[in-house]
């Protein structure tokens, strides 16, 4: 066999990893994204314009706040359209945690709602979990997207799992507690700020942790690190 057959066999060898490097999203989980998307985007605009035009007063972090979201629905249609080819996975994450920042700082923005004219409240806390359950299936789509990209980015998913649980039991055990502590009267108050001190600093630990698992498990979908 001479160097030109050595050449082409090894060309035929490596040609299904290449092909694979660059598949594409799937149609289904594009067209899904691009319509979640889209509606992320009407719902901003529409309550951008209610915050701004028809509101007792201009609410105008509420306002910041939806043009963020809008900003996200658009660049969740250009994933739609085929675009951040390089990582789709994780641009589609980054539209998912927009969009959750986004709603949950809206609604605390307003969170006794906002005053139309005419004295009416609107309360947002509706709309917030809406946009919070769409950002979760946004983020379900990148997770399925990344892990059909390249089976090594399992094990970081899983290592974010195993630090994320633990942080969500700290903070939902501090948030829980706060009335508890605050009300013991017989524990000294050195006691109960060391505590919180402490479960703050594990938890911000383990938010890290988190994060830096998340990330690393959504950039094995780039094209560079699936050669395995």
């Amino acid at each position: 066999m001479d160097v030109a057959d050595t050449l082409g066999s090894g060309c035929m060898i490596d040609s299904p990893i290449q092909t694979s490097l660059v598949d594409p999203p799937l149609a289904i989980a594009r067209v899904a994204a691009g319509a979640l998307s889209a509606i992320a985007l009407v719902s901003a605009m529409g309550m951008a314009s209610v915050a701004l035009f028809m509101g007792a007063q201009p609410y105008l972090m509420l306002v910041g706040m939806e043009v963020c979201i809008v900003l996200a629905g658009v660049f969740g249609l250009l994933f739609l359209r085929k675009k951040f080819s390089d990582g789709p996975a994780l641009a589609l994450l980054c539209v998912a945690g927009t969009i959750f920042a986004a709603s949950v700082l809206s609604w605390l923005s307003v969170s006794r709602g906002i005053t139309l004219k005419g004295d009416r409240t609107v309360d947002l806390k509706l709309l917030m979990y809406a946009r919070i359950g769409l950002a979760a299936l946004l983020a379900g789509l990148a997770s399925v997207e990344v892990l059909r990209r390249n089976v090594l980015s399992r094990g970081f998913l899983l290592r974010a799992v195993a630090t994320g649980m633990p942080l969500l039991v700290i903070a939902g055990g501090l948030y829980a507690g706060r009335n508890v502590l605050a009300s013991q009267k017989t524990v000294p108050e050195w006691i109960v700020w060391t505590l919180v001190s402490v479960g703050a600093v594990i938890a911000m630990a383990l938010l890290c942790a988190c994060g830096h698992f998340v990330i690393r498990a959504f950039e094995m979908g780039r094209p560079e690190n699936q050669k395995v």
